[in-house]
């Protein structure tokens, strides 16, 4: 068929656009949906010098085999319909801090109060035809809205059935956990202890991965390579009571042995693209890009096309020279190359309605990190995301910012040393410390002190004679 759902875009996508874009060189899994029946489907055909480029079932049909599909009049409007918002709903991950693997639903308010209503629930299963061994009623009591609920996939399988509705219609997700042993690819989060599965089949240099395998060789031979950075030594935990191993790496250059050890799992090597947005400013909601103008100036490495890596009409996107491009929008665009994964939305805000909120003050050495903000800590290194549970000490010019939707609510600083008096210090000083030198008025011409050192000189001048200790603590500034 010409035509599928692209899942990242909650569009329907054209073939052709597609094929002019990168995206079908690296087979992007679970991210094209056939329009009618939702199961999978790739990009055939986009290279091809005598086939025109269209979308096949992954399980070996063609267009003609879809049941739904069968070229009736209407059916691609009808189930285009209920195909909206799967890849908002459904992720899955690894999370890092209890080694467990997990699937993530959201789902907004609205949608909550309507799948109670109908008697929806969320339920998984490892086979099609078995039991659910996950069941949970949809409700506000069991879900927060707008953000990422996750559960613990408790039972091994390769591909996982997924139903949240009351029509009992199961969707399936093949490889979320890949078969004959081979890696498990996920991306790495700063923000929060919940890796995203990698459903690209390519990796990019520069970025930050962790791979998990059921074969230990495996990741001692991603180790072992040169061009693969390691920080850490592997990991090996027990879910779904099988023993797995992991370890995070970064691939710093694309060389031969890197590309021939990662094919072996079905996975390709290439450079990563990058992005940068020139103006106006932006800043990050909810890992989305928000501003509020309609227009924005990109500096991308890499060619925008309408319908294929961004999914803005023709008439929007502007080259207005080498790598800038002009783009309008509405309310909302998707950008999607390679690694470049970037939402954009417009929010309006009225000045009128800010709540300009002082921030509470918090002084303490060391802080552990609650759940009720995003917090970063500052320091002479930069900018650093935390995670709750983090204990983190404070050091006399660190700073530690809690925020809420981008405004600072707390700001946690270092408690205040207490200052001590330098009389009891310089006469503890002389009474545990007696030693003495000749005093050499010359070698505090350029001090700068205070009234108190000032008159310990003075009567250094007059004896004759420097307490040894006191001397060294001037010297250095230490009273």
């Amino acid at each position: 068929m010409d035509k599928a759902f692209d899942v990242l875009f909650q569009s329907e996508v054209d073939a052709m656009a597609v094929a002019r874009t990168s995206s079908h060189t690296y087979g992007e899994r679970f991210r094209y949906q056939c329009i009618c029946c939702g199961e999978e489907v790739y990009l055939a055909a986009a290279d091809s010098a005598i086939k025109s480029p269209h979308f096949r079932h992954r399980r070996g049909n063609n267009e003609t085999d879809c049941e739904r599909y069968l070229g009736q009049q209407g059916e691609l409007e009808h189930y285009l319909s209920i195909r909206k918002h799967s890849k908002e709903h459904i992720g899955f991950y690894f999370n890092i801090e209890q080694k467990i693997f997990e699937i993530s639903l959201t789902l907004s308010s609205e949608e909550i109060d309507k799948t109670h209503a109908e008697g929806g629930k969320l339920s998984l299963y490892a086979k099609y035809y078995t039991q659910a061994f996950f069941t949970m009623p949809i409700n506000n009591m069991n879900m927060v809205p707008n953000i990422n609920n996750y559960y613990m996939l408790d039972e091994y399988a390769n591909d996982y059935y997924v139903s949240y509705d009351n029509s009992g219609t199961k969707t399936k997700y093949s490889d979320v956990i890949r078969r004959d042993f081979k890696l498990n690819i996920y991306k790495v989060n700063q923000i929060n202890n919940h890796y995203k599965k990698n459903t690209s089949y390519n990796l990019y240099t520069n970025c930050r991965y962790l791979a998990v395998s059921e074969d230990k060789a495996n990741i001692t031979e991603l180790v072992n390579l040169h061009s693969v950075e390691i920080d850490d030594d592997f990991i090996s935990f027990i879910t779904q009571g099988r023993e797995f191993f992991a370890v995070e790496f970064v691939i710093n250059c694309d060389d031969y042995g890197t590309k021939i050890f990662f094919l072996k799992h079905d996975l390709s090597v290439e450079r990563s693209e990058s992005m940068d947005i020139l103006w106006p400013p932006v800043y990050i909601k909810n890992n989305t890009l928000v501003t509020n103008s309609e227009k924005l100036y990109i500096s991308p490495t890499f060619e925008l096309i309408p319908h294929g890596n961004i999914n803005s009409h023709v008439m929007d996107v502007r080259n207005v020279c080498k790598n800038v491009f002009e783009l309008y929008f509405d309310d909302k665009v998707s950008i999607v190359e390679k690694n470049v994964e970037c939402r954009i939305i417009k929010e309006e805000r009225e000045l009128s309605d800010l709540c300009f909120e002082e921030a509470e003050y918090v002084y303490a050495n060391r802080y552990t990190i609650p759940e009720l903000y995003d917090y970063f800590l500052f320091d002479k290194n930069g900018c650093t995301p935390l995670i709750a549970g983090a204990n983190i000490y404070l050091s006399d010019t660190d700073r530690i910012l809690g925020y809420k939707n981008g405004h600072i609510k707390v700001i946690i600083i270092a408690e205040e040393k207490k200052e001590f008096d330098k009389k009891i210090l310089i006469q503890d000083i002389i009474k545990y410390h007696p030693q003495e030198e000749i005093f050499e008025p010359d070698e505090f011409m350029d001090i700068v002190a205070d009234e108190i050192v000032l008159a310990y000189l003075e009567s250094c001048y007059r004896s004759g004679y420097i307490n040894t200790v006191i001397k060294k603590y001037i010297k250095e500034g230490l009273i």
